[in-house]
């Protein structure tokens, strides 16, 4: 049995990051396969709810009934076979098969496109190749949502809940376990944590933004912990999981500190504290790049993996995931 998993189409390599991190957290043994915004995996129905109860850039998953040539009539007469009803959910991904194709290859098989109620089949086109599916699990972003819009204290410049969670999913927290973010602000990470069952601690220097973190934690009656300190001298112990925005001094103070010195105390106390089966997730402007890469080597850490979300013209993040 293979499952499918669709990703994210404005930023397919991280969710795919997002999606190896997760499988190596629940299933770490299992083979993935990744086209354009589609990936097919051998893990079970089980671990993909599981993924997807705490998916940030991964939209939809389910199971997967055959994957066929989109250019090959006789693919098309296997896939009538396999899909039994004449209507089905069809999607074409980022013009990877043609139009024309497509069409050719529905009238082949006297498909036609829409939606039922209950179990619903998918055809999905795909890096020129058909994936014929049957839809189990929706990521829910009403739920995010709601969450982000009853928070009492909110700032512009916070991060996105979704965002939140990859940042999470590729520390590889697991339910239960404990996840610290040593630059809290709002407390965005602390509640995304919470919703997906991982407890979260979160600091920061700014009294007004811990009073509000507070209030937002206290909102959800999250079981996170809120500390007022300064990460930069604050002493941790074994910590294994770590998801954090450092402030990149604009709409987030840096309280005086110069930005380079910032981010070099950080990983310094960072190789301190992340254990040794640990990993550490943060985000630094693109501008800072080789900075990050200098001083994750200088202490003695490995890049586990790099990633680009593009913000606005004046901002693209850099997502760096770190172990020893």
């Amino acid at each position: 049995m293979k499952t499918y998993f669709v990703l994210r189409g404005g930023n397919e390599h991280l969710a795919e990051g997002e999606l190896k991190a997760l499988l190596e957290v629940y299933s770490p043994h299992e083979s993935l396969e990744c086209y354009t915004m589609i990936c097919s995996s051998t893990a079970g129905l089980d671990v993909a709810a599981k993924i997807m109860r705490r998916a940030g850039f991964i939209k939809e998953s389910g199971l997967l009934l055959g994957v066929y040539s989109a250019y090959s009539l006789t693919g098309a007469k296997e896939v009538a076979e396999v899909v039994g009803d004449r209507v089905i959910h069809l999607s074409v991904y980022k013009s990877t098969v043609s139009s024309r194709a497509v069409k050719e290859f529905l009238d082949a098989v006297g498909l036609k496109q829409g939606t039922r109620i209950g179990e619903e089949k998918r055809l999905i086109f795909s890096s020129g190749l058909v994936f014929v599916g049957i839809k189990k699990y929706v990521q829910s972003r009403k739920s995010m949502l709601i969450r982000t819009r009853n928070m009492p204290f909110k700032r512009s410049i916070a991060l996105t809940p979704d965002i939140a969670r990859v940042l999470i999913n590729l520390s590889r927290a697991r339910e239960g376990e404990v996840l610290l973010d040593p630059f809290a602000g709002t407390g965005v990470i602390l509640v995304e944590a919470w919703s997906m069952g991982v407890r979260g601690i979160g600091v920061d220097l700014d009294w007004k933004l811990v009073k509000g973190m507070s209030f937002n934690v206290e909102y959800f009656k999250s079981n996170s912990i809120v500390i007022i300190g300064d990460s930069r001298y604050l002493s941790y112990e074994a910590v294994d999981h770590v998801a954090t925005d450092l402030p990149y001094g604009k709409g987030a103070s840096t309280h005086g500190t110069e930005i380079k010195q910032l981010y070099s105390s950080f990983v310094e106390r960072l190789s301190e504290y992340l254990s040794k089966n640990g990993y550490a997730c943060f985000m630094a402007p693109l501008w800072l790049e080789d900075y990050v890469d200098e001083i994750i080597s200088t202490h003695g850490l490995k890049l586990a993996g790099r990633y680009y979300d593009y913000v606005h013209s004046a901002l693209t993040r850099v997502i760096n995931v770190v172990k020893w």
